[in-house]
């Protein structure tokens, strides 16, 4: 086996479980953190403005006609726009915490103020939470961590050369 691969899986075995569960976690909670805190602060930065920027462009939709009425995707009116939503993690649930109250006191019969684009809002907001399950997936990735191992000790490489 070569040196680099075997160096690159005792980084790996350096970093616990509770390491990748946590940098998951983080990544749950704001898109692109855990990557962040694998080093690669390019890809965090564009992947939290993108899917950040989706979120709240549609929860932005969600207002009402024009009167500063927002409303979130609560789970009593719909679970499961709700759920895939909720992969947005601290932004959904800041969402729901601030727009949760039902907008209507008569529920979602008979409305006739409904956001014009509503559709459209909820569709970027579970587009954004379900593309964040798919970085927290890949965060727990175990190739994620060997290619940061590797990127880390390539750095490292380059600047015992320089000095």
């Amino acid at each position: 086996m070569p040196s680099h691969l075997l160096d690159n899986q005792i980084t790996l075995l350096e970093h616990s479980t509770f390491d990748r569960i946590l940098a998951a976690a983080v990544s749950w909670l704001v898109p692109g953190a855990g990557y962040w805190l694998l080093g690669y602060r390019t890809r965090a930065v564009l992947f939290a403005i993108l899917l950040l920027g989706l979120f709240w462009t549609g929860e932005l939709l969600l207002a009402g006609n024009g009167e500063g009425q927002f409303m979130a995707v609560t789970y009593q009116v719909h679970p499961i726009f709700f759920v895939l939503e909720s992969g947005n993690g601290l932004s959904a649930l800041l969402a729901n915490f601030i727009w949760g109250a039902a907008a209507h006191a008569d529920g979602l019969r008979d409305i006739k103020d409904m956001p014009r684009h509503l559709n459209l809002g909820i569709l970027l907001c579970v587009i954004s939470g379900m593309l964040n399950v798919l970085l927290v997936l890949n965060v727990l990735d175990r190739r994620t961590w060997l290619l940061a191992a590797e990127k880390a000790s390539a750095s490292q490489g380059n600047e015992g050369e320089a000095e």
